[in-house]
């Protein structure tokens, strides 16, 4: 079954002169003439909205109105010149500490250009629970013609008008007409695709590397001045930095956490132009669907916002065997930001004990392919179920890979990157030597190299100087992996 396609736009500000709600309070005669009754409507409010030009657009008003009942009305036009077939709606309403959520299925079918369409949907808080939620959220998903979809958050509370613009194109109108190719190429394709990640620019032959070997990418942390270095003797090389963030909690409003977490760093930021892309968090630890809302959200605010400073982002940066399949719909708004800013999607790909483990493997929810993995190559369960089919074929980055004995955890506990592998630690496993990882990183480049959207892989680590991932290191053996790179030229 297709995954359904996501447009989404976090911020809307329709063209519109003012926003007017009459809310009719208790009906008061003012004529009567035959069977026509007059009666007086209450003015709420009036807001203005800044005027923009309208043009392509889907627009969603959703107001939410309290009472004994909670009210939520919904306002879909079709700003666009062309018409929307199977369009329908779903709202989930669920309290952010309750396990219950109530929903409403909103079927519109066809939606002509220049048409609009309301309803009112009715919910009791008290089913949710004995003490209605204090906070609360309604999710929105939006489907279209059979394959596009846009994923809506609100979390305003009552008595609060939330309004939405989502850009269309003719292609949204036609989807059936619509071929999607190939997503990976049947061999390798081009120059090697190995990068490198670098706690600290701290040994020589780091620069040597990139000098030889002309990465694709370099992942830098912390001191980041010498990427221009980089960006000087390589200059096609993407250069991705990072600060230590501390504070990777899901309180609060997300967009105002992206504000506050840009503002933090603009400085630094700007004062390092030899980095291409931001990240943001580091490996952020999602265990439920509404914190994947949230932290979408707060980066689709981050990945706006730095395009304000003429900066561009890397969102997600997401674990090894992350994110879950039931998850990752709800990360869509913040790729479709990746997109309209000009970003990049990064993700984190170890196995254990070999990189190859796990190829073959399903994630739970699809069927079993043969090219796709559970931990190395399990991006590609996520553009050919979600991203090709939505014409969201973001560039990705895998920004760190390698051996990690962490996927292990809980039959070993010790064993860390590829030196630990030794045999000595726990014979049970195959022993790996330099010659054993450059053919597995070899095997994982050529896959990467059928696949045109991936810009490179960051193989963990170089310039640990704390020796806090010495099990990792490849310090020492740049110069083998440049070679490896140089014979794919």
């Amino acid at each position: 079954m297709r995954a359904l396609a996501s447009a989404f736009h976090r911020v809307a500000r329709l063209a519109l002169t003012a926003l007017t709600i009459l809310v009719v309070s208790m009906p008061v005669m003012l004529a009567r003439a035959a069977d026509v009754a007059v009666v007086e409507a209450e003015l709420v409010f009036t807001s203005p909205v800044e005027a923009e030009p309208i043009v392509d657009v889907l627009s969603l008003q959703a107001t939410f109105l309290a009472g004994q009942e909670l009210h939520y009305i919904l306002t879909l036009s079709n700003l666009s010149p062309w018409p929307l077939a199977d369009v329908q709606l779903l709202d989930r309403y669920f309290g952010l500490d309750s396990e219950q959520e109530l929903s409403y299925v909103w079927e519109l079918g066809r939606l002509e250009a220049g048409q609009a369409a309301s309803v009112v949907i009715r919910y009791d808080p008290a089913e949710l629970g004995e003490t209605p939620p204090a906070e609360a959220c309604h999710q929105l998903e939006l489907n279209w013609s059979s394959g596009w979809s846009a994923f809506l958050i609100d979390c305003t509370g009552q008595g609060n008008t939330t309004l939405w613009r989502i850009p269309l194109d003719e292609t949204m109108a036609v989807y059936e007409d619509r071929v999607m190719l190939p997503l990976s190429l049947p061999e390798p394709v081009g120059p090697s695709k190995i990068g490198l990640h670098v706690t600290r620019n701290a040994s020589p032959a780091i620069m040597a590397f990139v000098e030889q070997a002309q990465p694709a990418v370099i992942v830098g942390v912390g001191d980041l001045g010498w990427l221009a270095d980089v960006k000087r003797v390589s200059p096609n090389t993407m250069t991705l930095g990072r600060f230590e963030e501390r504070g990777q909690v899901f309180t609060g409003d997300p967009v105002l956490r992206a504000q506050e977490f840009v503002v933090s760093h603009a400085g630094r930021y700007l004062a390092n132009p030899g980095v291409d892309y931001w990240l943001g968090w580091n490996e952020p630890v999602i265990s439920s669907e509404w914190q994947m809302q949230w932290y979408a959200a707060f980066e689709a605010e981050r990945a706006r916002l730095m395009h304000e400073l003429g900066l561009k982002v890397a969102v997600g940066n997401f674990s090894t065997g992350t994110p879950e399949a039931g998850q990752f719909a709800a990360f869509m708004p913040a790729l479709l930001a990746a997109k309209q800013y000009g970003g990049v999607f990064a993700l984190h790909e170890y196995s254990a004990p070999t990189m190859l483990h796990g190829v073959g493997a399903a994630v739970p929810g699809y069927e079993v392919e043969p090219d796709f993995g559970a931990l190395t190559l399990r991006y590609r369960y996520w553009y050919e179920n979600y991203l090709g089919p939505a014409n969201l074929v973001v560039p990705l980055v895998i920004t760190e890979a390698g051996i990690d004995g962490g996927v292990l955890r809980d039959q070993d506990p010790s064993l860390g990157g590829w030196r630990d592998f030794d045999g000595i630690l726990d014979a049970k496993y195959p022993v790996q030597t330099l010659d054993t990882y450059l053919a597995e990183v070899s095997w994982y480049d050529d896959e990467l190299r059928r696949d045109p959207y991936v810009i490179g892989f960051a193989l963990f680590n170089a310039g640990d100087v704390q020796g806090q991932w010495a099990s990792f290191d490849i310090t020492d053996e740049l110069g083998a992996f440049a070679m490896l790179a140089l014979s794919k030229r």
